[in-house]
């Protein structure tokens, strides 16, 4: 028997005319021993000592935000422009090639890390449905 599991024995007659008695197994599921209020516990330790990471990038990456949102509302304003619209087809294939090894070299720096990211959040997954 494991711990998780209990059987309950009782014995039932059978049936009237034999005097023999035959047991009847119930299988009991145990409630959680642990309190409500305890079983976040982990979840509130590991928000704990991450929450300082997530406010610093939340600081470094709200600059960049409103630059971001600023250059979008000029780039509207100026893609009206006739003039505009011609020197922004003629710079595409520039911004390109200077933007492509860019984006290479932000996934060989990154994909390591959401590799590791992924495998952690499978095996966690794997470990807690045990």
């Amino acid at each position: 028997m494991t711990a998780l599991r209990k059987t309950l024995i009782e014995e039932e007659p059978v049936a009237v005319e034999t005097t023999r008695r035959a047991t009847k197994l119930y299988v009991v599921t145990p409630e959680t021993t642990v309190p409500e209020e305890h079983r976040n516990t982990l979840k509130d330790v590991v928000l704990f000592f991450l929450a300082p990471f997530i406010g610093l990038v939340y600081v470094i990456m709200l600059p960049v935000a409103g630059l971001a949102a600023i250059a979008v509302i000029a780039g509207r304003i100026v893609a009206k422009w006739e003039t505009a619209k011609k020197i922004g087809m003629a710079l595409k294939p520039v911004g390109l090639v200077i933007g492509a090894p860019l984006v290479g070299l932000a996934y060989v720096v990154l994909f390591p890390f959401v590799g590791l990211a992924a495998l952690a959040w499978i095996g966690g997954r794997a470990a807690v449905a045990r």
